[in-house]
């Protein structure tokens, strides 16, 4: 009798017709992954590729190549007239799967430094399923160009270009992107620059955090623009700088040898108002500037203010800039202009970080300039975020109009609005994302607390809906939910409308350490758990329906009990109810991609 497919019982196979990716590679893909978590180990048998291409529901071909894959790659082995197997030698697998380490006391635990008081915004990572993420500069699909991007990344992973890596390896960067952007790029802010003066980092941020490496020490006076980067302000005083604001109206003299930090965050820089008053009190305090501009998407042509570092002539401006958010994937590359013996430290401090952005990144953003996709790309971004920005201009005027003012800029992507005199920015953010809105906390210029609103991340269509609810919570129209059942004025759901309601959603909601987290409801019963920013705490589980309850059960989380809930949803609100009638939880309810059903 022939062996049956036993080593992918324990499996959950399922391919995706309708996911981006092939089915053959959905198939490798899962036997790798399945290898990894030691389900298949070295030297157990799978089936033939007859057998899993029925099991499967898809051709024998598509099998028979995913199989190919692995046996080239070493991840399988085959013996003569015996079968295909898991082969012996695969990394990831050559050590058994231990224990996950959870006991916070450990030694490496014991050595960890404080944690900062204040870790300021931080966006969760799934914002794109929040019905109303208003966060400039993270990016939805309508505005990236995928064809175009398709294009550069190919020239950029093209034989021809992958023999020539080696020969062009080291710490320099891509000679073809630096051109790039010395010829396109920094024009756009007036800035001429050699080759010799421009280095190439993973983000704006990252060339912000150089140059503060570089110029900063213990003590040195540091005088920063608002909105300043939350993140480089917490690490100046952890270096134990000395860290004041900046008064943009003020005349009077910085502190001597002051690095002054300016910022064009949400296409903002008070700074830049006077160029030549903020130089010629920069110059007078034996001071240097470190100009940090972070790219906005709309384009308003002839509005674009010219960089400070257009106007040095003194060598004292450092410039940390980056390429438009709006039509990248991912983290845009960032750059560095100065001199050119500071760029050269400025290299070495970024090899030693090991921070050096990949050569086929570098060559495919070279690729995205150079064939003209890059300006044609944010023309028509630009486009589509000038609507968007002149919805949530309509908007916030016809529900906060006489509740807050707002500010913007030309050829900013976002708002700043106002906080009404005693409300907390930082709390009403956090009250916001709990009934789907995503806003980030911040100041305006003059220190008042605001909310940054953008529109990189949110159709024209979905802006008035989002101010609305927003609108409600800073009026104080949406008062505490009921905390007891029966006081609840929505009926909980019930057989078939509760199961309709949890089966394929995602619910959104934060910790009670503040932390966001999703949780998957598949319609097969299983439960996939994601916390934390970076999606650091895992867990999975299965749920199921009783008496008019939804029912849940990790794992891991919440000691691994069974426990169930009474659930009202009201929207896109969801609200839980325990058995002793009082309330458990809320969360955002949204519906996740249709490609990830059914895994």
């Amino acid at each position: 009798m022939k062996p049956g497919p036993r080593a992918l019982d324990q499996l959950n196979l399922a391919l995706d017709p309708a996911a981006p990716l092939s089915l053959q590679h959905q198939l490798r893909q899962q036997i790798v992954d399945a290898m990894h978590r030691a389900v298949l180990r070295p030297g157990q048998r799978l089936p033939s590729s007859r057998q899993l291409a029925e099991r499967l529901g898809v051709s024998r071909n598509t099998v028979s190549l995913a199989y190919d894959g692995l046996l080239a790659d070493g991840y399988l082995s085959s013996r003569s007239r015996s079968g295909v197997y898991v082969g012996a030698e695969v990394a990831g697998t050559r050590i058994g799967a231990g224990r996950r380490r959870r006991d916070p006391a450990s030694p490496l635990a014991a050595r960890l430094s404080p944690e900062p008081e204040d870790t300021g915004f931080r966006c969760p990572q799934h914002w794109h399923r929040y019905p109303f993420p208003f966060i400039d500069g993270r990016v939805d699909a309508e505005l990236t160009p995928a064809a175009e991007w398709g294009e550069a990344i190919r020239l950029a992973g093209s034989r021809h270009e992958v023999q020539q890596w080696h020969q062009e390896g080291g710490d320099n960067d891509d000679p073809m992107l630096v051109e790039e952007i010395r010829g396109k790029i920094l024009p756009m802010r007036g800035i001429q620059a050699g080759a010799d003066e421009v280095l190439v980092t993973l983000s704006s941020t990252h060339a912000l955090q150089i140059a503060g490496e570089l110029l900063v020490r213990r003590g040195t006076p540091v005088v920063l623009e608002r909105p300043a980067d939350p993140a480089f302000e917490r690490r100046l005083r952890a270096r134990h700088a000395d860290v004041s604001m900046l008064d943009p109206d003020s005349h009077g003299p910085l502190p001597p040898g002051a690095v002054v930090v300016t910022s064009r965050r949400h296409g903002f820089a008070s700074g830049s108002n006077d160029p030549g008053r903020l130089l010629a009190r920069v110059a007078a305090a034996d001071g240097v500037l470190i100009e940090h501009d972070v790219p906005s998407g709309v384009q308003d042509t002839g509005r674009i203010a010219s960089a400070l570092r257009a106007f040095d002539q003194d060598g004292r401006v450092v410039y940390a800039g980056g390429l438009a958010p709006a039509v990248s994937y991912g983290e845009p590359p960032g750059m560095l202009v100065a001199p050119a013996a500071l760029i050269e430290r400025a290299r070495e401090l970024r090899a030693r970080q090991g921070t050096t952005p990949p050569r086929l990144v570098q060559r495919a953003w070279a690729y995205f300039i150079g064939l003209g996709h890059y300006s044609s790309a944010l023309v028509r971004a630009g486009r589509v975020l000038a609507e968007r920005r002149t919805a949530l201009r309509d908007a916030l005027n016809h529900y906060l109009h006489e509740r807050v003012s707002i500010e913007t800029a030309p050829g900013a992507s976002a708002y700043w609005v106002s906080v009404p005199a005693g409300m907390d920015a930082r709390e009403l953010a956090r009250q916001a994302a709990e009934i789907g809105v995503l806003v980030e906390p911040g100041c305006h210029r003059d220190g008042r607390e605001a909310l940054c609103m953008g529109v990189t991340g949110i159709s024209a269509a979905r802006i008035r809906e989002g101010v609305r609810h927003l609108a409600r919570l800073v009026r104080g129209d949406l008062s505490p939910s009921s905390r007891r059942m029966e006081d609840e004025p929505t009926a909980p759901l019930r057989g078939k409308a509760l199961r309709r309601a949890m089966a394929g959603a995602s619910l959104l909601y934060s910790t009670v350490y503040g932390a966001p987290c999703t949780l998957e409801i598949n319609a097969d019963g299983d439960l996939a758990g994601t916390a934390g920013y970076a999606g650091e705490d895992c867990d999975r589980g299965h749920w199921w329906i009783e008496d008019d309850r939804w029912y849940r059960q990790w794992r891991q989380w919440a000691y691994g009990e069974a426990t169930g809930y009474s659930v009202v949803v009201d929207g896109d609100q969801v609200r839980f109810f325990g058995e002793d009638g009082f309330l458990a939880d809320t969360a955002v309810l949204t519906r996740w991609p249709s490609t990830r059903r059914g895994r």
